[in-house]
């Protein structure tokens, strides 16, 4: 798959498991895509969360996205980037995670932390495929 592939996998699977490292173990949980664009895949979370710690700390990650129907699966490897943005915070909070909008107007924007994962290595296996190598390339 190419990177506008991937984009529109994601855009279409938006729920991701993100595999974090904290303390040399590996740790992992759903993440819902807060934003899909060519700049990459972006990330909200709070800055109480243990994921924004381990992310700060090693901002190693791979993703992993999964079409039942299809029997497809992308991975997605790379460092993310820690970003400070508040247009970008209130954007994601207005059209996105609206169910954040009463977090937003008790605690303010300074509670939630973005993370971008803007380059990387797209890994795609094919259920269809079994054993057969999977399909590697940049991302």
């Amino acid at each position: 798959m190419t990177r506008d592939q991937v984009l529109e996998f994601v855009k279409a699977h938006p729920a991701s498991f993100m595999a974090t490292v904290d303390g040399g173990e590996p740790r992992v949980r759903a993440m819902h895509t807060a934003l899909i664009e060519p700049v990459g895949l972006t990330f909200c979370t709070g800055v109480n969360k243990d994921v924004h710690r381990q992310l700060v700390a090693n901002p190693s990650v791979e993703l992993a996205y999964w079409d039942p129907k299809t029997g497809v699966q992308v991975r997605v490897r790379g460092e993310m980037e820690h970003l400070d943005d508040l247009d970008l915070k209130k954007r994601i909070v207005n059209d996105v995670f609206t169910f954040l909008q009463p977090v937003v107007e008790q605690f303010g924007y300074d509670v939630l932390s973005l993370f971008r994962l803007a380059k990387g290595t797209s890994i795609v296996w094919r259920a269809a495929q079994g054993a057969a190598p999977m399909e590697v390339a940049e991302f």
